[in-house]
């Protein structure tokens, strides 16, 4: 009867810590809020002049709700351009308070910064950040900003647009409009939206002009990557409307221009970066690509400053200048790893992702989201770079520079985990919530655990895509003390369209062997489908499926 009521209490502590985690994730979890503020009107309008000259000019007006609006969401403006080749011109910068007095946003409330992203980058220290600071803000009040950023002929070879649409608050009315010269061509698309723009035509120029009506937020917490990647989920998921545009004659042009600035620059700083590198190991390609992946991870983990191609005007330093200052931005960091390879008598090319349209040359450089090093050899004891994209690639663009179809490396996409391991468990180290009694927990690998943001919730407004499919088996072999033993426990499986969870529960001589699998075949997930994946993450996600109770035997 003792050993009943040690289980019983046992049993009621392990609950009470299950509970416990429970709460402890929900917590965590974003809470669906009311809009913080609401743009009365935001107009963005992109203009191609005849001398080759652009101008691109946002205008906004942002009503404010909250304090959270006032201080943090809305408070600033962040405006990056280059002052080499743009010239930043504010037009208009005031705050309409509730009962109708004009703030005028003063001189000293413009302050001009180094982006962070080049903030360890010398060679992009030219950029520039126009913080303006909102003044005279309140409860009610609204935001009246309009400026302009004209770039000088030459600057940008053509007119080249991508620009998502929703923003954090809804939009009560949203104009997207181009100008181009009467006799130039251009191609444009809107995703995920059906308006079409009227169209006019005056004074040597066309203009192209969408209004939208009531667009609703993106979701405040939309599950998704940061930066590149999370653009492409929202995007590829259906949930982000994006205008693109451009007045390339055809993407490969495009891409044409871009690979121009791909240059090797010194070869003799080349070569003697190859020397160096694959001394002692000439006629081994497994270990050159070893060595030159060695040298690759430290400047991809270390040297990456965060200056985008367009921040940068879709231009490059040559690969040696990257090896000389030990620093680049992305595609700098790829030109040199593929030169390297090159060098180094390997197979290696650029592999360009970018957004997809339903015409490849709807779109231009301003779709790109990445481009990687894809080499046909694989390196050892490395992190590989390129994964996020390849296991993305189904909706992506992916070229070569040349803009022919490449299939990323298998290798770099999303594999089978198989992992099988031993579990000593040290009665001294476990948590004992009553005497001969203990619990031991599982770990969780992060792979799994990384997908636990897209089924926070039963139901979603929204597709979703997913960073990657899962396949995961996990074998854990959990030996325990000498004179305990697991109590018993119940195999369970949840399956449907999404994929399957189980978790079985074997008892071997010395513990028990414990097999937890996950798989998830589907990758977008829609509003109509999304149960069947929180179902299967929430069973995986149950601390219970993955703790142990364990009791002393009766001597």
């Amino acid at each position: 009867m003792r050993g009943l009521n040690m289980k019983q209490k046992a049993m009621k502590t392990l609950s009470i810590y299950i509970g416990i985690i429970g709460m402890l994730l929900l917590a965590v979890l974003p809470a669906k809020a009311a809009s913080e503020a609401e743009f009365r009107k935001l107009s963005k309008t992109y203009t191609l002049r005849a001398d080759g000259s652009q101008e691109v000019r946002v205008q906004k007006e942002l009503t404010l709700f909250t304090h959270a609006a006032m201080n943090s969401l809305y408070g600033e403006t962040f405006i990056v351009y280059d002052p080499d080749f743009q010239k930043l011109e504010i037009h208009e910068s005031y705050t309409r308070q509730k009962d109708g007095n004009v703030i005028k946003t003063p001189a000293n409330a413009l302050v001009e910064v180094l982006p962070s992203a080049a903030a360890n980058a010398p060679a992009y220290n030219r950029l520039k950040e126009m913080v303006v600071v909102h003044t005279g803000l309140e409860l009610g009040a609204t935001i009246v900003l309009d400026y302009s950023i004209v770039s000088k002929a030459g600057y940008l070879p053509e007119l080249d647009v991508c620009c998502p649409v929703k923003e954090l608050s809804p939009i009560k009315e949203y104009i997207f409009r181009l100008n181009v010269p009467a006799g130039k061509a251009v191609h444009y698309e809107l995703l995920n939206a059906s308006a079409k723009p009227a169209i006019t035509q005056g004074s040597g120029m066309k203009t192209f002009t969408w209004t939208l009506k009531d667009v609703k937020p993106r979701p405040y917490a939309y599950p998704s990557a940061r930066g590149a990647m999370g653009q492409v989920q929202a995007v590829s998921s259906g949930m982000m409307p994006v205008f693109i545009a451009s007045t390339w004659p055809r993407y490969d042009e495009a891409l044409k221009s871009l690979k121009a600035q791909f240059q090797p620059g010194s070869h003799s700083i080349i070569e003697a970066k190859v020397a160096e590198l694959t001394r002692g190991i000439e006629g081994n390609p497994q270990a050159i690509r070893n060595a030159i992946a060695g040298y690759m991870t430290e400047l991809y983990q270390l040297g990456r400053c965060g200056v985008s191609l367009q921040e940068a005007g879709y231009r490059l330093r040559p690969a040696s200048e990257v090896i000389r200052s030990a620093y680049g931005t992305q595609a700098e960091l790829v030109n040199l790893d593929v030169t390297l390879q090159q060098a180094a008598g390997l197979e290696a090319e650029v592999a360009v992702c970018a957004l997809r349209p339903s015409t490849k040359d709807n779109q231009g450089l301003s779709t790109l989201v990445s481009v990687v090093a894809q080499s046909k050899l694989m390196p050892e004891k490395v992190a590989l770079t390129g994964t996020e994209e390849a296991c993305l690639q189904p909706f992506l663009t992916v070229t070569n520079l040349e803009g022919k179809p490449l299939t990323m490396e298998a290798y770099l996409s999303a594999k089978d985990m198989q992992q099988t391991d031993t579990l000593q468990v040290d009665e001294a180290q476990m948590q004992q919530p009553a005497e001969g009694w203990g619990i031991v927990a599982l770990p969780d690998p992060t792979p799994i655990r990384t997908l636990y943001a897209y089924a926070a919730h039963t139901t979603i407004p929204e597709s979703i895509l997913l960073p990657r499919t899962m396949n995961c088996t996990l074998e854990t072999f959990v030996r325990l003390p000498e004179g305990m033993k697991v109590t018993p426990r119940t195999d369970m499986e949840v399956s449907n369209a999404c994929g399957k969870v189980t978790f079985s529960y074997q008892p071997t001589k010395d513990g028990v062997k414990v097999t937890r699998s996950l798989r998830i075949s589907r990758q977008l997930q829609t509003p109509s489908n999304y149960k069947e994946l929180y179902a299967l993450l929430a069973e995986w996600r149950d601390a219970n499926n993955h703790t142990l109770v364990v009791k002393k035997t009766a001597e």
